[in-house]
């Protein structure tokens, strides 16, 4: 006969627990290290325009005025009846020095007269702005001699024929400037032809004053509708 030996519940239950003690659980994976991006300098630049006191730019614009006025009056000896007006834009440094400047406005008409007054105004000394390079805008008008009949007041359409047929002219002068260029041009009475005695530009920005010079030279060479016995003045856009 075979015995069966019966160990207690309780005995069975401790052998158990100790044997499933003997060996600890599997720790749980850790997670992979993740890569640490490299720090990159931030880099900023600031854009804030400073400020200069509108009344010393009017006194350096009154200062500037026997000069300019210069350039006008010694235009009126070739155009008798130029009158108009012309708007600056400048751009000051911090050492009142004049950075560029262009006429963002003008029905001058006269190219010659313009830069002359461009270069005065470039050369001049401006006041010292603060916090950082400054924009100055001024507007300033020229009456025409009231002892000389003014030109017709022409509408841009009585020329766009003209213009249409230097559109690839146009184009070229205008080569990677962008925006609207304002013209204003005196057509010769009828004994000249139609011929452009006069004219001058406003560019849209500052890049687009080197095209200025090329635009108005092509300008002069249309040959315009003739304005009769009498000149002319006519504003359209390039």
């Amino acid at each position: 006969m075979r015995w069966i030996h019966v160990f207690p519940l309780a005995t069975l239950l401790n052998a158990s627990i100790l044997g499933c003690g003997s060996e600890p659980p599997p720790k749980a994976p850790e997670p992979a290290p993740q890569a640490v991006k490299p720090h990159k300098p931030r880099m900023s630049m600031s854009s804030e325009l400073g400020q200069i006191d509108p009344a010393q730019t009017d006194a350096a614009f009154q200062k500037l005025q026997p000069a300019l006025m210069g350039c006008y009056q010694d235009n009126l000896k070739r155009v008798e009846f130029l009158g108009g007006d012309v708007k600056f834009y400048l751009r000051v440094a911090q050492d009142g020095t004049a950075k560029w400047v262009f006429l963002e406005d003008a029905t001058l008409g006269d190219r010659t007269t313009e830069r002359c007054m461009l270069d005065l105004a470039m050369s001049a000394h401006w006041p010292t702005p603060e916090g950082g390079e400054a924009e100055v805008h001024k507007s300033l008008g020229f009456d025409p001699p009231t002892n000389v009949r003014a030109p017709a007041d022409w509408s841009g359409d009585r020329v766009a024929a003209a213009i249409g047929t230097h559109s690839a002219d146009v184009a070229k002068c205008k080569a990677g400037a962008s925006g609207a260029f304002h013209v204003t041009a005196y057509v010769a009475p009828q004994g000249k032809g139609g011929k452009v005695a006069a004219a001058g530009i406003a560019p849209p920005n500052q890049d687009g004053e080197s095209k200025s010079d090329c635009l108005v030279d092509l300008v002069k060479k249309m040959k315009m509708p003739s304005p009769g016995s009498y000149a002319a003045k006519v504003s359209f856009t390039l």
